[in-house]
């Protein structure tokens, strides 16, 4: 055997590789390559010579790569499950799909929108029929309490409380107003409407009630602060009283019904 022999087989069997390209599945044409280089093998080994000669000589008679390729797979079934034959799954398959086509919701928008709003897109009509029947049944079936909202949602009971407490009018608890705030953007139970409610109509209140000071000042920052002690802080407590007489209800149907979900 010399080098430049195997050469001329390789070379053969690497063209007979490229025509079977794309007609035979990847172990398909391992197979085929093997059992051909066999066949070269042993008519090498019963050849007189093995010099490139008589190499020559015995790929001529098996015919060009083309000739043996047309031949010898004519009629063959292909191995069609062959991943190699299969195109491959485009990455973007795998991604989620973006939030108006039914994916879920991330980003700060998720904050606002809450787990309620994206179950409704990822489930479409059905999850929006199932919840209305839930809040249906919550209210025939009577208000379970503020025991089973502070023990379900403690956070919300605890946003409900703090902005309570603005109700007296005095600027010294309006902070406690900014953390029940916080508590209804970041609540997993009220709906997108409903933490623009709870939030943006107190908010909407007390610039309401800083317009209507008729006090004077003589600079911004002044007109801001003694009208926000002054009537803001007015307006801020009566949007509150409404942002919570709104938010209420709909946290205790959330717990009567996780309260009834528990019992079965």
């Amino acid at each position: 055997m010399t080098q430049r022999s195997e050469q001329l087989v390789l070379d053969y069997l690497s063209e007979v590789g490229l025509v079977l390209h794309g007609r035979m599945s990847a172990r398909e044409r391992t197979a085929f390559l093997a059992e051909l280089r066999s066949r070269i093998d042993a008519r090498r080994a019963a050849a007189e010579g093995d010099g490139p000669e008589a190499v020559r000589g015995i790929l001529r008679g098996l015919g060009s790569p083309e000739d043996l390729v047309e031949r010898e797979i004519a009629g063959r079934d292909l191995d069609i499950e062959d991943t190699e034959l299969i195109p491959p799954r485009p990455r973007h398959a795998d991604r989620p799909p973006p939030p108006w086509r039914g994916g879920p919701s991330r980003g700060l928008m998720s904050l606002v929108e809450g787990p309620r709003q994206t179950d409704i897109h990822v489930t479409g009509r059905r999850a929006d029929r199932a919840e209305r029947a839930a809040r249906n049944a919550g209210s025939r079936s009577g208000p379970p309490g503020v025991v089973a909202l502070v023990r379900r949602h403690p956070a919300e009971a605890a946003a409900l409380g703090l902005m309570l407490l603005t109700v007296p009018w005095s600027l010294n608890l309006a902070y406690l107003w900014v953390l029940g705030a916080v508590l209804v953007v970041l609540s997993q139970v009220w709906s997108a409407v409903d933490k623009w409610v709870g939030v943006g109509l107190p908010l909407a209140a007390c610039l309401v009630g800083m317009a209507l000071w008729s006090g004077e000042a003589e600079f911004v920052d002044q007109y801001v602060q003694e009208s926000l002690a002054a009537t803001g802080v007015v307006g801020l407590a009566v949007g509150s009283l409404v942002g919570v007489v709104y938010l209420y209800p709909r946290a205790r149907r959330s717990a009567g019904a996780e309260e009834r979900r528990a019992r079965e």
